[in-house]
Protein backbone atom coordinates (compact mmCIF):
# COMPACT_ATOMS: atom_id res chain seq x y z
CA UNK A 1 0.00 0.00 0.00
CA UNK A 2 2.85 2.35 0.87
CA UNK A 3 4.42 1.80 -2.59
CA UNK A 4 1.09 2.60 -4.27
CA UNK A 5 0.76 5.85 -2.33
CA UNK A 6 4.30 6.84 -3.30
CA UNK A 7 3.64 6.07 -6.99
CA UNK A 8 0.39 8.05 -6.99
CA UNK A 9 2.14 11.00 -5.31
CA UNK A 10 4.92 10.88 -7.92
CA UNK A 11 2.38 10.83 -10.75
CA UNK A 12 0.51 13.81 -9.33
CA UNK A 13 3.76 15.71 -8.94
CA UNK A 14 4.68 15.18 -12.61
CA UNK A 15 1.15 16.02 -13.75
CA UNK A 16 1.02 19.21 -11.68
CA UNK A 17 4.47 20.22 -12.97
CA UNK A 18 3.35 19.86 -16.61
CA UNK A 19 0.13 21.73 -15.77
CA UNK A 20 2.07 24.62 -14.27
CA UNK A 21 4.45 24.73 -17.22
CA UNK A 22 1.86 25.03 -20.00
CA UNK A 23 -0.14 27.55 -17.94
CA UNK A 24 2.60 30.11 -18.58
CA UNK A 25 2.62 29.67 -22.35
CA UNK A 26 0.56 30.89 -25.31
CA UNK A 27 -0.96 27.40 -25.39
CA UNK A 28 -2.98 28.35 -22.32
CA UNK A 29 -6.18 29.20 -24.18
CA UNK A 30 -8.34 29.53 -21.07
CA UNK A 31 -9.72 32.87 -19.91
CA UNK A 32 -6.78 32.99 -17.46
CA UNK A 33 -4.22 32.77 -20.26
CA UNK A 34 -1.90 35.71 -20.85
CA UNK A 35 -1.72 35.23 -24.62
CA UNK A 36 -3.66 37.21 -27.21
CA UNK A 37 -5.75 34.21 -28.32
CA UNK A 38 -8.08 32.54 -25.83
CA UNK A 39 -11.58 31.31 -25.14
CA UNK A 40 -14.36 33.44 -23.73
CA UNK A 41 -15.84 30.44 -21.88
CA UNK A 42 -14.88 30.49 -18.19
CA UNK A 43 -15.47 26.75 -17.70
CA UNK A 44 -12.91 25.69 -20.34
CA UNK A 45 -9.95 23.80 -18.84
CA UNK A 46 -6.24 24.21 -19.54
CA UNK A 47 -5.53 20.75 -20.96
CA UNK A 48 -9.00 20.29 -22.47
CA UNK A 49 -8.21 22.02 -25.75
CA UNK A 50 -6.01 19.07 -26.76
CA UNK A 51 -6.63 16.23 -24.30
CA UNK A 52 -9.68 14.57 -22.82
CA UNK A 53 -9.77 11.95 -20.00
CA UNK A 54 -12.63 9.92 -21.52
CA UNK A 55 -13.80 9.50 -25.09
CA UNK A 56 -10.58 10.59 -26.74
CA UNK A 57 -9.84 9.86 -30.40
CA UNK A 58 -8.41 6.43 -31.24
CA UNK A 59 -8.28 7.17 -34.96
CA UNK A 60 -4.55 7.85 -34.88
CA UNK A 61 -2.09 5.56 -33.11
CA UNK A 62 0.03 6.99 -30.33
CA UNK A 63 -1.95 10.08 -29.38
CA UNK A 64 -2.49 10.63 -25.63
CA UNK A 65 -6.25 10.96 -24.99
CA UNK A 66 -6.52 13.25 -27.98
CA UNK A 67 -9.49 15.63 -28.05
CA UNK A 68 -9.11 17.14 -31.52
CA UNK A 69 -9.82 15.98 -35.04
CA UNK A 70 -6.78 15.10 -37.17
CA UNK A 71 -6.49 16.84 -40.55
CA UNK A 72 -6.44 14.75 -43.71
CA UNK A 73 -2.81 14.17 -44.73
CA UNK A 74 -3.65 14.42 -48.43
CA UNK A 75 -4.43 18.11 -48.12
CA UNK A 76 -0.81 19.19 -47.66
CA UNK A 77 1.83 20.33 -50.14
CA UNK A 78 5.13 19.22 -48.67
CA UNK A 79 8.67 20.59 -48.79
CA UNK A 80 10.72 19.47 -51.78
CA UNK A 81 10.90 19.38 -55.54
CA UNK A 82 7.30 18.55 -56.44
CA UNK A 83 5.42 19.40 -53.27
CA UNK A 84 3.61 16.07 -53.49
CA UNK A 85 4.07 13.68 -50.57
CA UNK A 86 5.89 10.48 -51.49
CA UNK A 87 7.40 11.91 -54.68
CA UNK A 88 8.87 15.19 -53.48
CA UNK A 89 12.58 15.08 -52.64
CA UNK A 90 15.15 17.48 -51.18
CA UNK A 91 18.42 18.52 -52.84
CA UNK A 92 20.00 15.59 -51.01
CA UNK A 93 17.49 13.14 -52.44
CA UNK A 94 15.54 12.58 -49.20
CA UNK A 95 11.91 11.65 -49.90
CA UNK A 96 9.36 13.80 -48.08
CA UNK A 97 6.17 12.01 -47.08
CA UNK A 98 2.92 13.39 -45.70
CA UNK A 99 3.14 14.89 -42.20
CA UNK A 100 3.01 12.20 -39.53
CA UNK A 101 1.04 11.99 -36.31
CA UNK A 102 3.22 14.36 -34.29
CA UNK A 103 3.08 16.98 -36.99
CA UNK A 104 -0.67 16.61 -37.54
CA UNK A 105 -1.31 17.31 -33.86
CA UNK A 106 0.29 20.72 -34.30
CA UNK A 107 -1.34 21.31 -37.67
CA UNK A 108 -4.78 20.55 -36.23
CA UNK A 109 -4.60 24.10 -34.87
CA UNK A 110 -2.01 25.77 -37.07
CA UNK A 111 -3.15 24.83 -40.58
CA UNK A 112 -6.35 26.85 -40.13
CA UNK A 113 -8.73 24.02 -41.04
CA UNK A 114 -10.10 23.35 -37.52
CA UNK A 115 -11.30 25.85 -34.91
CA UNK A 116 -9.00 26.28 -31.92
CA UNK A 117 -11.89 25.64 -29.55
CA UNK A 118 -13.29 22.62 -31.42
CA UNK A 119 -12.93 19.41 -29.43
CA UNK A 120 -14.31 15.94 -30.04
CA UNK A 121 -15.55 13.44 -27.46
CA UNK A 122 -16.59 9.96 -28.60
CA UNK A 123 -16.66 11.29 -32.14
CA UNK A 124 -19.03 14.17 -31.34
CA UNK A 125 -17.59 17.69 -31.86
CA UNK A 126 -18.34 20.72 -29.74
CA UNK A 127 -16.78 24.15 -29.65
CA UNK A 128 -15.67 26.84 -27.22
CA UNK A 129 -16.05 30.41 -28.42
CA UNK A 130 -12.63 31.94 -29.11
CA UNK A 131 -11.27 35.45 -29.47
CA UNK A 132 -7.96 36.92 -30.66
CA UNK A 133 -6.38 40.32 -31.12
CA UNK A 134 -4.25 39.04 -34.00
CA UNK A 135 -4.59 41.11 -37.20
CA UNK A 136 -7.69 39.85 -39.01
CA UNK A 137 -8.90 37.91 -35.98
CA UNK A 138 -10.01 34.30 -36.20
CA UNK A 139 -12.30 32.80 -38.84
CA UNK A 140 -16.02 32.40 -38.14
CA UNK A 141 -15.18 28.88 -37.00
CA UNK A 142 -12.54 30.11 -34.56
CA UNK A 143 -9.50 29.07 -36.62
CA UNK A 144 -6.25 30.85 -37.49
CA UNK A 145 -6.13 32.40 -40.96
CA UNK A 146 -3.59 33.83 -43.40
CA UNK A 147 -4.17 37.43 -42.28
CA UNK A 148 -2.91 36.69 -38.74
CA UNK A 149 0.52 38.29 -39.33
CA UNK A 150 2.09 40.50 -36.68
CA UNK A 151 3.01 43.72 -38.55
CA UNK A 152 6.09 44.25 -36.35
CA UNK A 153 7.64 40.77 -36.12
CA UNK A 154 6.14 39.11 -39.19
CA UNK A 155 5.22 36.13 -36.99
CA UNK A 156 1.99 34.26 -37.65
CA UNK A 157 0.57 31.18 -35.92
CA UNK A 158 -1.06 30.26 -39.24
CA UNK A 159 0.90 27.73 -41.30
CA UNK A 160 -1.77 26.61 -43.76
CA UNK A 161 -1.71 23.50 -45.93
CA UNK A 162 1.22 24.55 -48.12
CA UNK A 163 4.31 23.44 -46.19
CA UNK A 164 6.80 24.08 -49.00
CA UNK A 165 8.32 27.09 -47.21
CA UNK A 166 8.70 25.26 -43.88
CA UNK A 167 11.27 22.84 -42.51
CA UNK A 168 10.51 19.38 -43.95
CA UNK A 169 8.61 16.94 -41.76
CA UNK A 170 7.36 13.43 -42.42
CA UNK A 171 10.66 12.14 -43.78
CA UNK A 172 12.25 8.90 -42.65
CA UNK A 173 15.50 9.35 -40.79
CA UNK A 174 18.01 6.76 -42.10
CA UNK A 175 19.33 4.17 -39.67
CA UNK A 176 22.86 5.02 -40.78
CA UNK A 177 22.17 8.67 -40.10
CA UNK A 178 23.37 11.44 -42.38
CA UNK A 179 26.89 12.77 -42.69
CA UNK A 180 29.69 10.38 -43.60
CA UNK A 181 27.72 7.26 -42.59
CA UNK A 182 24.58 8.15 -44.50
CA UNK A 183 26.26 9.73 -47.51
CA UNK A 184 24.80 13.22 -47.04
CA UNK A 185 27.30 15.81 -45.75
CA UNK A 186 26.45 18.79 -43.59
CA UNK A 187 24.41 17.14 -40.85
CA UNK A 188 26.13 16.25 -37.61
CA UNK A 189 24.02 14.53 -34.95
CA UNK A 190 24.16 11.29 -33.01
CA UNK A 191 21.24 8.96 -33.70
CA UNK A 192 20.03 6.81 -30.81
CA UNK A 193 17.74 4.03 -32.04
CA UNK A 194 15.30 1.86 -30.12
CA UNK A 195 11.67 2.16 -29.06
CA UNK A 196 12.14 5.92 -28.46
CA UNK A 197 14.70 7.08 -31.03
CA UNK A 198 16.16 10.56 -30.86
CA UNK A 199 18.88 12.80 -32.24
CA UNK A 200 21.47 14.34 -29.92
CA UNK A 201 22.40 17.82 -31.08
CA UNK A 202 26.08 18.41 -31.73
CA UNK A 203 26.35 21.82 -30.04
CA UNK A 204 24.08 21.62 -27.01
CA UNK A 205 23.56 17.85 -26.62
CA UNK A 206 19.81 18.53 -26.77
CA UNK A 207 17.62 15.50 -27.51
CA UNK A 208 15.40 15.87 -30.57
CA UNK A 209 12.90 12.99 -30.67
CA UNK A 210 12.10 10.93 -33.73
CA UNK A 211 8.85 8.99 -34.00
CA UNK A 212 7.99 5.38 -34.83
CA UNK A 213 4.66 4.78 -36.54
CA UNK A 214 3.06 4.32 -39.92
CA UNK A 215 4.11 2.08 -42.78
CA UNK A 216 7.00 -0.10 -41.71
CA UNK A 217 7.12 1.64 -38.34
CA UNK A 218 9.56 4.11 -39.89
CA UNK A 219 11.61 6.49 -37.75
CA UNK A 220 10.46 9.93 -38.87
CA UNK A 221 11.24 13.57 -38.21
CA UNK A 222 8.18 15.65 -37.28
CA UNK A 223 7.19 19.07 -35.92
CA UNK A 224 7.57 17.74 -32.37
CA UNK A 225 11.21 16.89 -33.09
CA UNK A 226 12.04 20.58 -32.69
CA UNK A 227 9.00 21.88 -30.79
CA UNK A 228 7.71 20.88 -27.35
CA UNK A 229 4.12 22.20 -27.02
CA UNK A 230 4.18 22.27 -23.20
CA UNK A 231 7.48 24.11 -22.83
CA UNK A 232 7.54 27.12 -20.53
CA UNK A 233 9.33 30.12 -22.10
CA UNK A 234 13.09 30.08 -21.51
CA UNK A 235 15.53 32.93 -22.18
CA UNK A 236 16.76 32.72 -25.77
CA UNK A 237 14.15 30.07 -26.63
CA UNK A 238 10.92 31.05 -28.36
CA UNK A 239 7.98 29.37 -30.05
CA UNK A 240 8.29 26.20 -27.92
CA UNK A 241 11.68 25.31 -29.41
CA UNK A 242 13.61 22.56 -27.61
CA UNK A 243 16.88 24.54 -27.74
CA UNK A 244 17.98 28.15 -27.99
CA UNK A 245 17.13 29.91 -31.24
CA UNK A 246 20.80 30.75 -31.87
CA UNK A 247 22.01 27.14 -31.75
CA UNK A 248 18.99 25.07 -32.78
CA UNK A 249 19.85 24.82 -36.48
CA UNK A 250 23.56 24.22 -35.85
CA UNK A 251 22.71 21.35 -33.53
CA UNK A 252 21.97 19.31 -36.66
CA UNK A 253 23.48 21.26 -39.53
CA UNK A 254 27.24 21.68 -39.23
CA UNK A 255 27.73 23.27 -42.66
CA UNK A 256 26.98 26.96 -42.33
Amino acid sequence: MKKIIVLVAAFLLVASSAFATIANTKHNLTTAGTGITKTTVATATLCGFCHIPHGGSTATTGLPLWARAIPATGSYQVYGSTGVAGTSVTLSGTTINAPGTFSLTCLSCHDGSIGLGTITKNGVPSSYAMTSTLPGGLTAGGAFQATNIDPVTGYSPYIGANLQNDHPVGFQYPTAGYGAGGGIPGISVVLTSGSSPYLTGGTTATHYPLFNYGVGNATTFECASCHEPHLEPVAGQTKFLRAANATLCQDCHNTK
